[in-house]
């Protein structure tokens, strides 16, 4: 990573690692042609930018015991720059919440949220998200079908 622009060599590494994020150093200096060392140094340097936020094990929501996925739109009754932080910051400490987008148009916020049954969102709903100060309005969705949640890059 050279002035903070990606070359090649740095593209491909994010490429494998989107879809291998568990693959030895070794393997991967093989698979973008360079040995261990510049590899493992040009991580570093990815990590340290922030290019790769970290590392993580996707779990299946059904088998991990949270089959629910809701999404759920939030309307707050001031918008200050002060309210939507706040609100976001709550929000993202509540580990139902699996992702917070703030948005533009009707809606604040649109949060998915993993529960283990509709009770149990209704629950988190009515204790968590509507009893936060500034929320006017909620509207929920109940995922069907998940089709793709989360997809690599075109890098």
């Amino acid at each position: 990573m050279n002035n903070g622009k990606l070359d090649e060599i740095d593209k491909s590494i994010l490429n494998v690692l989107q879809r291998e994020g568990r693959i030895e150093t070794l393997e991967l200096s093989k698979r973008v042609n360079l040995s261990r060392t510049p590899v493992s140094l040009r991580l570093e340097k990815l990590l340290e930018s922030r290019v790769i936020r970290g590392f993580a094990a996707l779990l299946d929501r059904e088998k991990a015991g949270w089959p629910v996925l809701v999404v759920t739109h939030v309307k707050l009754e001031k918008q200050t720059t002060l309210l939507l932080t706040e609100f976001e910051e709550q929000a993202c400490t509540m580990t139902e919440v699996q992702a917070c987008f703030h948005v533009s148009g009707d809606w604040n916020f649109i949060l998915l949220v993993a529960a283990r049954t509709p009770q149990a969102y209704f629950t988190f709903l009515m204790g968590q998200i509507n009893s936060l100060p500034n929320v006017a309005h909620t509207d929920s969705a109940f995922v069907m079908k998940e089709a793709k949640i989360q997809g690599p890059l075109p890098i």
